[in-house]
């Protein structure tokens, strides 16, 4: 089985992650009898019993097949089909293969036998106040986002994804603070006026940079480093691990440690899939989920300062900013979707602690 190391750890976007054209339709669940050993692990006292039908589901992300998430996903897989006695089967994809973070849950959501990969910024246009949780400045800490993915608030939002077909996995895999790469330096909210700045096909990441007064521009993450690389946006934004095994250094040489967004990976699969599987079938998920998410998320956290270096030595050239000015410049966001329910930043204060 993989492990993941402490170095291959890194990544964001996301969720910042960005989308491609992918296919459409909705695939029903893969299911035949599995050729099962009877094994049992942890709470999972089900999992590869006779009577569990084999169940294949895709895995798709945005990230490149070096980055460290694609390690972490390939371990959860071989972690997954040991546990469930081979019962289930996860086949991992990358670079987009079979399309956008937001193509992936509309498959979901009709029922595919899909992994989507993706933040809750694309999970708001089924649960719209689920999208906060991808709002600026919003955490202070990893801990944070534990707490809030703890809290009675997110339990109700789970079951509303349910009610609109989306069993919501996780949504508290770390993937790291995100910062701007661009050609010139950044050292203030005023140096962003103008900037084309490219964001995923999400409102929240247009409401934010339109807040720092750059102009958003919408780019599918595969074709991040040629238009960055071309000059048809000034700067993009994403978490160090990313930039690095994105090559986007190879673009630009000025990252900003703006830590505008905490970077989230948030895994969402087909409610009716889910429900068609045995109850040692959901155990074995949950707690590999849980277990592969813990491990990367540390591993995240314990790498920065790695990325940091890779990137100096290839060139870039770092601003430690004051992020207050970004975070003030920041706080019109949360005025700027009516469709929230009312006081639902302060129910996230209070969830958080704050």
């Amino acid at each position: 089985m993989r492990k993941i190391h402490m170095l291959a750890a890194v990544a964001m976007s996301v969720f910042m992650m960005a989308g491609c054209a992918g296919p459409s339709g909705t695939a029903q669940p893969q299911t035949e009898p599995a050729q099962t050993s009877g094994t049992e692990t942890g709470d999972s006292t089900n999992a590869g019993a006779p009577e569990d039908k084999k169940v294949v589901l895709k895995l798709n992300h945005v990230q490149s097949n070096t980055d460290p998430v694609q390690e972490a996903f390939l371990e959860l897989a071989d972690m997954v089909k040991e546990r469930s006695g081979g019962s289930i089967e996860i086949q991992v994809y990358a670079n987009s293969e079979l399309g956008s973070n937001k193509d992936n849950l509309e498959q979901v959501a009709n029922g595919a036998s899909i992994i989507a990969v993706g933040d809750t910024g694309f999970l708001a246009d089924y649960v719209p106040d689920i999208g906060i949780m991808n709002g600026p400045f919003l955490y202070g800490s990893y801990e944070d986002l534990l707490k809030l993915t703890d809290s009675q608030w997110y339990g109700q939002m789970e079951d509303a994804c349910s009610e609109q077909g989306i069993k919501l996995l996780a949504m508290n895999w770390y993937f790291g603070e995100r910062h701007i790469i661009s050609k010139k330096p950044i050292n203030t909210p005023a140096d962003m006026k103008g900037l084309k700045v490219r964001v995923p096909s999400n409102t929240m990441w247009t409401a934010t940079m339109e807040s720092l007064g750059a102009a958003p521009t919408t780019i599918q993450w595969s074709e991040v480093y040629s238009a960055l690389d071309q000059g048809v946006v000034d700067a993009a934004e994403a978490p160090l691990a990313t930039i690095y095994t994105s090559k986007l250094q190879e673009a630009a040489k000025n990252i900003a440690m703006t830590g505008h967004f905490t970077g989230i990976i948030g895994l969402e699969m087909s409610q009716d899939v889910w429900d068609s599987m045995s109850a040692g079938q959901q155990a074995v998920m949950e707690e590999c989920i849980k277990e592969v998410g813990e491990s990367y998320s540390n591993s995240v956290i314990a790498s920065e300062k790695d990325w940091r270096a890779k990137l100096e030595a290839e060139g870039v050239v770092f601003t430690d900013v004051d992020r207050e000015p970004f975070k003030e410049a920041c706080a019109s966001v949360y005025s700027k979707f009516p469709e929230w329910s009312e006081g639902l930043y302060e129910t996230i204060e209070a969830s958080i602690g704050r």
